[in-house]
C-alpha cells in the first residue's frame, strides 16, 4: 500500500506538471463551475443528498459551521483509533479534520453519500484573512514566505494557507465538491443553496461589527502589499487562479522568482517601502494601515 507521503508526492508531481491554464482546466473539467453558478443562481441547483460542509480555511467557514453545526465531520478513524485531528498533510504537522482536503482523508470518507457544498474565495483576500487574523504583527509578504520555510509548509497554522483547488478536486480530477460556492457573492449563493436543500430557515447572518468586516475582508484597510507582492501571492496559488477563477497567470508566474530567496528579497523591499510610508505617515500626521487595524475595537 503506498504511504501517504506517496499519495502526496504524487498530487505534487501531478499538480506541477501542467504546463498551461488551458490543460489544467481541462484536466479537472473545470468550465463546468460556471455552468453550475448559472444554474444556482435560476434556482436550479441539483441537491439530491444531505448536504455536508466542506470547510475551506479563511473562506467564512466558522460563520457557516455555527448555523449547520451537524453539517461538517468532526471524527475520523485512523489505525484503528477515533480522532479530529490527526491527518498529517505537511510534513509532522496534523489539521483538523474539517480543514484537509478529502484527497487526503482515509476511506470510507466522511464526505461520502453526501452532496458537499464549499465556499471558494480571492487567494489574495484570503491570505489578508490570515494576516489579519495573526494580528497583523508582521507583513503579509512575510506570511507566504513563512510556507516555505516552516517545518509544516502550506499545513501551518491548521491548514489555513492549503491550496483551495484540492478541496474541489482529487488528484485524479474528480470532484469531492459538489456545490463551490464564490465568497464575493456568499450571502446570495447560500441562500439558493439553502432553498434547493430545503432548508430555507437558514441565511447567512449580516457582518454587525468593523473587526468582523475586516476580517472577512468587507472592509479591509490599506495594506500596503506592493504589485508584486500581490501577483506573487496569486502565483503561488496560480491553480487556484486558474481553476477557480479562470485566471491563466501561468506565464506571468514563469518570469517571477517564487524561491524562498525571491520571497526574501520582495519582503525586503516591501518593507522597506513600508518604513518609508511610516515616516512620511508621521510628519503628515496620518495612520498607518497597521496602526488603524489596531485601533478597531
Amino acid at each position: 500500500m503506498r504511504s501517504l507521503w506517496a499519495a502526496l508526492l504524487g498530487a505534487a508531481l501531478r499538480t506541477d506538471a501542467f504546463e498551461s491554464c488551458a490543460e489544467a482546466r481541462r484536466y479537472y473539467k473545470a468550465d463546468a463551475l460556471a455552468e453550475e453558478a448559472r444554474r444556482l443562481r435560476a434556482g436550479r441547483a441539483n441537491v439530491s443528498r444531505p448536504l455536508r460542509f466542506l470547510h475551506v480555511p479563511k473562506n467564512a467557514g466558522t460563520t457557516i459551521q455555527r448555523l449547520l453545526p451537524d453539517a461538517r465531520p468532526r471524527t475520523t478513524v485512523v489505525d484503528g483509533r477515533t480522532c479530529g485531528k490527526c491527518i498529517k498533510v505537511g510534513g509532522p504537522c496534523a489539521c483538523s479534520l474539517w480543514h484537509v482536503p478529502p484527497r487526503y482523508l482515509p476511506q470510507p470518507s466522511p464526505y461520502a453519500d453526501h452532496d458537499t457544498f464549499c465556499v471558494a474565495r480571492d487567494p489574495v483576500d484570503r491570505v489578508l484573512s490570515q494576516w489579519r487574523m495573526e494580528g497583523a504583527h508582521r507583513s503579509a509578504c512575510l506570511v507566504m514566505r513563512e510556507r516555505l520555510t516552516h517545518r509544516c509548509g502550506a499545513a501551518m497554522s491548521d491548514c489555513h494557507l492549503w491550496p483551495q483547488h484540492e478541496y474541489v478536486w482529487d488528484a485524479a480530477g474528480r470532484r469531492t465538491c459538489a456545490h463551490v460556492l464564490a465568497f464575493d457573492d456568499l450571502s446570495d449563493q447560500f441562500r439558493r443553496l439553502m432553498r434547493a436543500a430545503g432548508r430555507d430557515d437558514v441565511t447567512l447572518p449580516p457582518v454587525t461589527s468593523r473587526r468582523s468586516a475586516l476580517h472577512h475582508g468587507a472592509a479591509a484597510p490599506e495594506t500596503d502589499l506592493s504589485a508584486n507582492v500581490t501577483l506573487m501571492i496569486r502565483c503561488a496559488y496560480k491553480l487556484d487562479e486558474c481553476l477557480l477563477r479562470g485566471r491563466d497567470i501561468f506565464e506571468e508566474c514563469a518570469r517571477l522568482d517564487l524561491t524562498i530567496d525571491g520571497w526574501t528579497r520582495a519582503c525586503d523591499r516591501s518593507a522597506g517601502r513600508k518604513r518609508r510610508c511610516r515616516v512620511h505617515c508621521r510628519k503628515r500626521g496620518t495612520a498607518s494601515a497597521r496602526e488603524r487595524l489596531h485601533k478597531i475595537s
